[in-house]
């Protein structure tokens, strides 16, 4: 078989391996939409490996996520259209009806004692995924219970025995799945038909070649029949007591969970809620959302769980259960559904330092572009960043760099310029307020005198620093302008590095605190100038 340049050569008499879509078979042309895959690279007994030549790369195709959606827009009793594609009506509880009218999936429960309707997705999902579903609960009341479930199917069909009102045998056809070391663990026992057994979640007390026995409560004494067993492992969220605000969210993996934990959710209530199961194979958690449009983020958390969640190897089917109490509840509820969809999600994780995720659980990042303020689990509202400010005792966020300057942080500055001494005549020598240099390496001083008047008037400014132990003022060396006599500007520059001038440029650094000073000489003399600094990274 060859494949361009490529040729398998599997020797006399090893297995033949097909060709891909652009390849031949015995210099036959394969079918255009041909998808087949080389599994195997040995033969024969021994397993002598086949010889593969290869001079150009061969084809890759990137298979998408899965993604689930089931909606009703269909109309008719049971499940139709898509709806009746993609899932199974596995049992309608007696005294109930399901059917499907103005895009929801409808389901009433009557009051018939420990009735029972189950629905189930034909497809599997495994590893992390995203769930999600709408709910409405035309009421809540006690005896109901309404319960969205991820969970694994073990087998159906299979046929019980009751031994006693507290203990059921079930028997598996050819292999049994739990050995003795499963005792304890529980498992989800419905679809029960034959005697009136309580569908519920059961323990294993025993196992002994292809039986399983349960311990159970409140079954017949005596009878037979089938039920289907699944929920070895599942994620569910279920409804039921009578607070519209309520649910209880838990998860098991290989037939241990942690316990409900009630979740305060948006409502069941018209118009109900989009409910939300999460599960990234090392944690699970359960958000809901109102079903009115949001300008802003939508989703709320509202329970998690970090132990007993199911392994990523584990096939779950999507499960929608009804069920009614042992004691008759007392009218019939009507369960509306919207839609049902899982969604496949690579782990992909985003780690902030290297570390894990060490809240709750982990949050959901929206990228948006919103018109106002995302905010941020764990931070502070957003604020003005300002100079001095001191360590602090809570998270705090800066966009901009921040400076350690000995006693409080400061912002980072560019380039900037300011006015260190304002414009006004002056008649005898003086010094300047003191100026803080916040990381500038030098500045330039312009020293601009608009007005000079008289006799033989002379004016010299410099730069002066501060000596952080004294606080005495110290001249830097060099950093003062010649004698000015008249109106016009003078440039005084200190920069490290650069080339000395004198009265002009001065290879110095500027330190955090300066300021300047200015000698005035002559006969009543007056100076109207000012100086403006321009700042040098």
């Amino acid at each position: 078989m060859t494949y361009g340049t490529t040729e398998f050569n599997p020797g006399t008499g090893g297995d033949r391996l097909l060709n891909d879509a652009l390849g031949t078979v015995d210099g036959a042309a394969a079918p255009l939409n041909a998808k087949v895959q080389a599994s195997k690279l040995v033969y024969g007994a021994s397993g002598e490996a086949i010889s593969v030549t290869e001079t150009r790369g061969l084809p890759v195709a990137n298979v998408s996520p899965t993604f689930w959606r089931v909606g009703f827009a269909e109309s008719g009793s049971g499940l139709q259209g898509l709806a009746a594609a993609e899932m199974t009506l596995v049992q309608t509880g007696a005294g109930m009806a399901v059917s499907q009218s103005g895009g929801n999936l409808v389901i009433t429960t009557g009051t018939t004692a420990n009735s029972e309707t189950v629905l189930r997705s034909n497809l599997t999902f495994r590893g992390a995924l995203l769930a999600r579903y709408k709910a409405i609960l035309s009421q809540r009341i006690v005896n109901q219970t309404f319960r969205f479930e991820l969970a694994d199917l073990i087998g159906t069909g299979l046929s019980y025995t009751i031994n006693s009102a507290t203990s059921v045998t079930v028997t598996f056809p050819t292999t049994n799945p739990f050995t003795a070391a499963n005792v304890g663990q529980f498992l989800r026992l419905s679809v029960i038909t034959g005697a009136a057994g309580i569908p519920g979640r059961y323990a294993i007390a025993s196992v002994s070649g292809l039986t399983v026995t349960f311990t159970v409560a409140a079954w017949p004494a005596t009878g037979t029949g089938t039920l289907t067993l699944y929920g070895h492992n599942w994620l569910a969220n279920e409804y039921s007591g009578t607070t519209v605000t309520n649910s209880s969210f838990d998860c098991q993996r290989r037939g241990w969970n942690s316990g409900n934990t009630t979740a305060t959710i948006s409502t069941t209530a018209s118009p109900g809620h989009v409910a939300q199961i999460a599960f990234d194979v090392m944690a699970a958690s359960l958000a809901d959302a109102l079903v009115a449009s949001n300008a802003g983020y939508q989703w709320s958390n509202r329970a998690s769980r970090i132990e007993n969640v199911p392994d990523e190897d584990v096939n779950l089917h999507f499960f929608l259960v009804v069920q009614n109490g042992s004691t008759a509840p007392a009218s019939t509820t009507t369960l509306t559904v919207g839609f049902m969809q899982v969604e496949d999600q690579p782990r992909q994780k985003v780690r902030t330092a290297s570390a894990d995720p060490v809240g709750s659980h982990p949050q959901p990042v929206q990228v948006m572009n919103p018109v106002g303020t995302v905010g941020i689990t764990g931070y502070p509202t957003a604020a003005a960043l300002a100079d001095a400010l001191a360590n602090p005792t809570v998270t705090q966020m800066a966009m901009l760099g921040m400076l350690w300057n000995n006693a409080t942080w400061d912002r980072t500055r560019g380039n900037t310029a300011l006015s260190v001494e304002a414009s006004s005549a002056k008649t005898t020598t003086g010094q300047g307020a003191t100026q803080t240099n916040h990381n500038a390496r030098g500045v330039q001083l312009v020293v601009n005198v608009s007005a000079a008047t008289g006799t033989s008037p002379t004016l010299v400014v410099r730069a002066q620093v501060q000596d952080p132990v004294s606080s005495n003022w110290v001249d830097i060396p060099g950093a003062a302008t010649a004698s000015i006599t008249g109106t016009g500007q003078t440039l005084l520059t200190i920069y490290p590095g650069a080339n000395p001038v004198a009265n002009a440029v001065v290879s110095q650094p500027l330190g955090r605190n300066f300021r300047l000073a200015w000698t005035i000489g002559g006969t009543t003399p007056s100076f109207t100038f000012s100086v403006g600094a321009l700042f040098i990274l």
